[in-house]
């Protein structure tokens, strides 16, 4: 951004800076309707997005949270200690 006074109309502090009431929402509008229209002019880049596709999420749930020991001795984490009933 070239204009420093521009920045208070940036998408990450804008909310703050019309609770503060240093901009209002009708120079936030003013300022969007001004912007060209550059649609036209872009190229779509599609981008893979892990996290939101299902398959992803679905093999990310079935992994093992916690990984073997070393000693190759098997723990049990869900095992129940019964002891003496004390």
């Amino acid at each position: 951004m070239r204009d420093p006074d521009m920045f208070k109309y940036d998408v990450r502090v804008r909310d703050r800076m019309l609770r503060a009431g240093r901009i209002t929402g009708d120079e936030v509008n003013q300022l969007l309707q001004g912007l060209p229209d550059l649609e036209a002019s872009v190229e779509a880049v599609p981008l893979n997005q892990p996290a939101l596709d299902a398959a992803a999420s679905a093999a990310a749930s079935t992994r093992q949270s916690v990984p073997p020991s070393a000693s190759g001795d098997e723990v049990r984490h869900d095992a129940v200690d019964e002891g003496d009933g004390a």
